[in-house]
């Protein structure tokens, strides 16, 4: 992930962030955790008057606080659970690395909301003991010491505060998220609500990557991303705090649409082959680090099954080459066929058409050929793999 529009960049105000992070967080968890709060609302109308009881967790006075991450476009900047395109009067956007994106921060590196932060791995004790933030309602914090987060980022600050916070044994696979207007939940991101159903833009990634459509959703309904084992069920509403309360549950995944064709023929050392036909051992074709044609052996096949009903991505070069592709699968230049535009350059030539049709067959297919790169040619169109020799 790449971040834009930050004003500085500045990894030591870690130390300093966590000790706001876990303070906050041990009020923040009092307020959210307490209690909870009986609401009665009474409705008039020409006949009868009718009153209705709810029972929800008392909310943070002021603004809520959500606890989902809310991903703020290039040129604004996350202050209190929204994007901002200028900081409140006394903040500036700060950048922690390159994997999160600017957060309004204080001369004294305080954010705007606890919340902003949420998520952080901190240690308790100079570094032997790592914890992640887990946005719940209340914050709590599991021991990750042990575990193996390639993107993890490790600090070394003792804040007795972060004892204050419940310990989980484990990262909790059923969590209840807490979002508002402009949050994205999974890929459903927030427009409106009243007070029986919530509208917004939904992204399906697989196969259409990239394009969102308006989706109203009730009581109920999941909008997370199955084939990745993240379920995201709307549980309650709360119009007059404009508050939607989620389920989410992460689960095994699957196995997610983002390969070719079952149509299409790649090239190998006997002439072109079905990708359906393609077995481990076979030689294809591939490129060396120099960019030289060479030939090189298949390590791994897949196949991936598509819901019905699904789409999948046509491109046409204008020197005739076509392929069907998934809009998720890479391009050998290290873009995805999905953000491809007309004009764009792909492999020597220009591409001149692109549509969306119906994709009938049950699975769309990938390999791995041996090698440094992972590319091969499919319909004599240079792609990228989406398997890993680590696997």
């Amino acid at each position: 992930m790449k971040t834009h529009g930050f004003a500085n960049t500045r990894r030591p105000l870690f130390v300093a962030v966590v000790v706001t992070l876990v303070a906050g967080a041990a009020y923040y968890g009092f307020v959210v955790g307490g209690p909870t709060t009986t609401i009665t609302r009474s409705t008039t109308s020409n006949t009868a008057t009718t009153t209705r009881t709810t029972t929800t967790n008392a909310w943070p006075s002021g603004p809520n606080h959500p606890n989902v991450k809310l991903m703020c476009p290039a040129g604004t900047y996350l202050a209190d659970h929204r994007c901002s395109s200028a900081c409140p009067s006394g903040y500036q956007p700060v950048a922690f690395d390159l994997a999160y994106r600017p957060i309004c921060m204080s001369g004294d590196n305080q954010p705007v909301s606890v919340y902003d932060l949420a998520g952080l791995q901190v240690s308790a004790d100079n570094g032997r003991t790592v914890y992640l933030i887990v946005p719940t309602i209340p914050l709590t914090k599991v021991d990750i010491s042990r575990q193996n987060f390639n993107t993890n980022i490790w600090l070394s600050v003792s804040q007795p505060v972060l004892e204050g916070l419940a310990t989980m044994a484990t990262i909790p696979k059923v969590t209840t998220e807490v979002a508002t207007v402009g949050d994205m939940v999974s890929t459903f991101k927030i427009l409106r609500m009243n007070q029986t159903k919530v509208e917004g833009n939904y992204t399906n990634p697989y196969p259409l990557c990239c394009h969102w459509q308006t989706k109203i959703i009730q009581i109920g309904d999941d909008v997370g991303v199955r084939c990745e084992g993240i379920s995201e069920v709307l549980e309650s509403i709360d119009f007059q705090d404009q508050v939607a309360v989620f389920t989410r549950t992460v689960s095994q995944p699957g196995a997610c649409p983002v390969c070719l064709s079952g149509d299409t023929l790649i090239d190998t050392s006997n002439g072109q082959v079905n990708v359906r036909n393609l077995t481990v051992g076979m030689p294809v074709w591939t490129v060396d680090a120099s960019g030289k044609r060479v030939l090189a052996t298949i390590l791994e096949v897949r196949k991936t099954p598509v819901p019905s009903n699904d789409e999948i991505e046509r491109v046409i070069l204008r020197d005739g080459r076509q392929l069907f592709v998934s809009p998720g699968h890479p391009t050998a230049d290290g873009r995805l066929f999905g953000q491809l535009q007309v004009g764009d350059r792909l492999d020597n030539s220009t591409v001149v058409f692109l549509e969306f049709v119906p994709y009938n067959q049950p699975f769309t297919y990938d390999l791995l050929p041996s090698g440094p790169t992972g590319f091969y040619w499919a319909n004599g169109i240079l792609v990228g793999s989406t398997l890993t020799q680590e696997g």
